[in-house]
């Protein structure tokens, strides 16, 4: 896990999903330890030692901090928090909600990276960046995705979101909405098409539809408000349906997620704010960021730094919690198919 931002609320959700999975009676702390037990899979942070410490004393919720320098070769039970301690922040000067560390950040999840590479972990789970302070840093940084695609080699990459009902994937993610359009191409539809279908083979166990949402109001409306959907979406489909992938629409978004999403599990969106729009509201911090398409397992938190919090103890760790849980049941099917 990489603890993410230091000035944020992630310190904080880090200490309280800990807490949680030591004292087991959270109903998702109870299932990630049934399946860290099953998986012989250990957690293990990558952040700050005194940002955590000072953040479980705010909390006043003890969980014991180990330094670690290494994985263990055997199953540990959650009861402490061990810890890689990539950075070293003067908490003299250190102030929750200050904009201030992006190195640390962008060191965190570079960590995380290098032992995927190594092949000596299975999964990453992110806690959130602060764009514009790695950014800073890092001018074309605009977000995990990208960055771990680039990173690990991986040239189609796609952000989705898994929550209790689907799973949601985004044909184009942090671009500005004029831009949409521009990027959208039969090739990389059809790729999205592929991964949905083989990520819900995976996930359900067996062939699932994939529903598309298209572009414009009422899906163009044959023409009369945009014409991507027959000069794109369409024949991306119609590509994806002759290779045995079976996907209907595209649907007009507005009225899709009322009724006709109840027949389907697997989703792709246009756009970053069309899918995640219907996703974040229906399932408030239960839904998961995914990362389709890279060599190691993925999860994420689905919710932002929390500058305006950050400190208070009152961040909700549920969130960080589902995303833990996501990232183990996605170990196992990778395990079973390797299998």
């Amino acid at each position: 896990m990489t603890m993410g931002d230091p000035a944020g609320i992630s310190a904080e959700v880090v200490i309280k999903a800990f807490v949680a999975l030591a004292r087991g009676k959270h109903p998702l702390a109870r299932q990630i330890r049934s399946s860290l037990r099953k998986e012989c899979a250990n957690l293990a942070v990558v952040g700050d030692a005194g940002v955590l410490a000072e953040a479980g004393r705010r909390l006043r919720q003890g969980i014991p901090i180990t330094l670690v320098e290494g994985f263990s070769p055997k199953w540990l039970a959650p009861s402490a928090l061990r810890l890689f301690a990539h950075s070293h922040i003067d908490m003299r000067r250190f102030r929750f909600g200050s904009p201030a560390y992006g190195r640390e950040q962008l060191g965190y999840l570079d960590f995380a990276i290098e032992q995927a590479r190594r092949r000596r972990i299975a999964a990453i789970v992110t806690g959130p960046v602060t764009k514009e302070t790695v950014a800073a840093l890092l001018p074309n940084f605009v977000g995990h995705t990208g960055y771990l695609a680039e990173k690990l080699g991986v040239r189609d990459e796609r952000m989705a979101f898994l929550t209790p009902d689907y799973l949601l994937a985004l044909q184009t993610t942090h671009i500005p909405l004029c831009q949409v359009s521009g990027h959208l191409t039969i090739a990389g539809l059809l790729t999205s098409l592929k991964m949905l279908e083989q990520a819900g083979r995976a996930r359900w166990g067996r062939k699932l539809p994939v529903a598309v949402l298209g572009l414009n109001p009422h899906a163009g409306e044959h023409g009369l408000m945009g014409d991507e959907e027959a000069r794109v979406i369409i024949p991306a489909m119609q590509r994806a349906r002759r290779q045995g992938i079976a996907c209907d629409g595209p649907f007009p978004a507005d009225s899709f997620f009322i009724e006709r999403v109840k027949r389907y599990k697997l989703i792709l969106a246009m756009y970053h704010d069309q899918g995640l729009i219907a996703v974040k509201p229906a399932f408030p911090r239960a839904s998961v960021n995914v990362t389709l398409g890279l060599p190691v397992v993925r999860t994420s938190v689905d919710h932002g730094s929390g500058y305006d919090i950050a400190g208070r103890g009152i961040a909700s760790e549920v969130s960080l919690l589902c995303a833990i849980k996501a990232a183990l049941e996605l170990m196992a099917v990778r395990s079973d198919s390797a299998g």
